[in-house]
């Protein structure tokens, strides 16, 4: 038994760690003590968030947490004892985040397909979404060094191309709230609906796009078909 916050309507466990999602306390991180038989509190988020879901996201052997909120958002929590905000490992940190546009209900995971760009076994796994709209999501964690270059093309594809009635998809994907909040938003996550419309581009526009951030078309395909291949379950 452990008292824990206002009102606890999930629980996601994996070995011996559980999330406790709240209805208005965001989620709790927990740890089961097998030599006691007890539970045990490790780290918490203290921000005010309505949470409707929430699961693990896996890479190796690093371990995250993802929340959706009532505001259409998705957060990624992380657990950081060494870090001087976190108190001591006391509060989770927020190291990423993103609007979906719909309310996400429910995350399941499987394993991400080996590529060749992981070495060896890919530890990797996908985190899958389903939404109140009928809408199905997910979200692989990839290298630093692959995310910087895609994080470049999808800043010059904001600027580069025509979007739909003039509408910006960077500020769509900010996360939004009813109450402000003292902490800056943290991005770190990619849009792959808008990153996937470099591929309908023609060869010279390629080139231009390319040339602008210091990398070739070849090499953006190359990590576009790493994150495809990765996903091929469907």
């Amino acid at each position: 038994f452990i008292d824990t916050q206002m009102y606890i309507h999930s629980l996601v466990s994996i070995k011996n760690l559980i999330i406790a999602a709240d209805l208005c306390k965001s989620i709790t991180l927990l740890r089961l003590q097998e030599e006691t038989k007890t539970l045990a509190f490790v780290s918490k988020d203290p921000k005010t968030l309505e949470v409707y879901a929430a699961d693990f996201l896996i890479d190796g052997p690093q371990l995250g947490f993802l929340v959706s909120d009532a505001d259409q958002n998705l957060l990624l929590l992380t657990y950081q004892p060494e870090a001087l905000e976190s108190f001591g490992g006391q509060r989770l940190l927020q190291r990423a985040d993103i609007n979906v546009g719909a309310n996400i209900t429910s995350f399941f995971r499987i394993r991400a397909k080996a590529t060749g760009k992981v070495g060896g076994k890919d530890l990797r796994q996908l985190t899958c979404f389903g939404t109140l709209d009928g809408g199905i999501g997910l979200l692989l964690p990839m290298t630093e060094k692959t995310y910087r270059r895609l994080h470049m093309l999808q800043t010059k594809l904001v600027e580069c191309i025509p979007h739909i009635a003039g509408l910006n998809p960077k500020a769509f994907r900010h996360v939004i709230g009813k109450k402000r909040s003292l902490n800056n938003a943290h991005k770190n996550i990619l849009d792959g609906e808008l990153l996937g419309k470099f591929a309908h581009l023609g060869t010279m526009e390629r080139l231009e796009v390319t040339k602008k951030i210091g990398t070739t078309p070849s090499q953006i395909l190359d990590d576009l078909m790493d994150v495809e291949r990765a996903c091929t379950h469907f």
